[in-house]
């Protein structure tokens, strides 16, 4: 496996904590942090880099809420300088892991996402009796450190390197568990169950096999098989990474009756939006309408919301669904 050094002094570089503040801002320019950040930009930028290249960096607190989406999630969100740092941590190190992930590993990669995880899963489906659905139980919150870190320290031999990530990783109090909505979140939770799609793909030989984050899906002809699959998955991700498959969530079923991936129900022919992606878009828009009607969001963050819907149900076949939730859909100003 190729290794790397020398990799610090491109995560602090100038330029790459100038690109990370302007991806960290996209969408939050208006929001206070933000501006004042912008306010003395350089500044700001050359006092993160001299706290990190002289190891006095340390992360802020986080600011914790729970948001439905569309179960109850508690959401982490680091302080806004802590968020630019992590866009130039995976600016540098998520290329370096992303080369060796597998072809079917769909989340948070760049050429990859839903759309097409949901097209490799119908193809699946169309050479498939079988499919084994399996969800992994808390995962974010059950993810170890100290096998997080060992994944990292395989490819990455920068001392400095591994201190960040270390601090990174350990800005939550608990030993186990990574926040959800961070950015290295996202990465690090990927890179761990590369763990998983390498012991799928080469231990276990599965061909139809695909991962979205920590939803995962293998494809067969033979239901003993997947059964006994999914056996020797249980025992790998227990051992080797401390982690459950959710009971209530992990089966074998006919691919007849549909497959639930990535917000969609996919059958051989066709794709249905499920009922709680529409049942979420409806809460979204309901408080968008309250916001709006109070001056407190601008119509063209309402209409990119609502695109970005659009766009992502019309991978189904929803035109009539799409048709009918547009035409109730009214949006007001109060004025006084």
């Amino acid at each position: 496996m190729k290794t790397y050094k020398h990799l610090f002094e491109k995560i602090t570089s100038f330029e790459n904590l100038l690109r990370a503040a302007k991806q960290a801002q996209k969408g939050k320019k208006m929001k206070h942090n933000v501006s004042e950040f912008n306010f003395g930009l350089e500044g700001e930028i050359l006092k993160l880099q001299d706290e990190l290249r002289t190891q006095a960096y340390r992360p802020g607190q986080y600011k914790h809420f729970y948001v439905k989406d569309p179960k109850r999630r508690l959401i982490s969100a680091a302080p806004y300088r802590d968020r630019v740092l992590h866009h130039a941590f995976c600016n540098v190190i998520e290329p370096l892991f992303d080369r060796t992930f597998i072809y079917d590993s769909y989340a948070c990669r760049i050429g990859k996402g839903t759309h097409k995880a949901i097209n490799r899963c119908q193809r699946f489906v169309k050479a498939s009796k079988y499919v084994l659905q399996c969800d992994i139980k808390k995962y974010f919150p059950s993810i170890d450190y100290k096998i997080l870190l060992s994944i990292i320290t395989r490819k990455i031999r920068d001392k400095k390197v591994i201190w960040l990530a270390e601090l990174i990783i350990n800005s939550m109090a608990n030993k186990t568990g990574i926040p959800i909505g961070n950015l290295t979140s996202q990465f690090f939770a990927n890179l761990y169950l590369n763990e998983l799609d390498y012991f799928v793909k080469f231990v276990l030989v599965e061909k139809h096999y695909l991962r979205y984050m920590d939803d995962f899906l293998i494809f067969g002809n033979d239901k003993k098989h997947l059964h006994k699959v999914k056996e020797e998955i249980a025992q790998f991700l227990g051992s080797a990474l401390k982690l459950n498959l959710h009971p209530e969530k992990t089966t074998v079923l006919p691919v007849n009756l549909g497959v639930d991936f990535c917000g969609f129900r996919i059958f051989k022919y066709f794709r249905k939006l499920r009922k709680s992606n529409l049942a979420l878009f409806k809460r979204r828009t309901k408080k968008m309408q309250r916001d709006f009607s109070k001056w407190k969001i601008t119509l063209k963050e309402v209409s990119d919301s609502i695109k970005a819907w659009i766009a992502h149900a019309s991978w189904g076949d929803t035109y009539r669904l799409r048709e009918k939730v547009m035409k109730n859909l009214v949006f007001s100003r109060n004025l006084f």
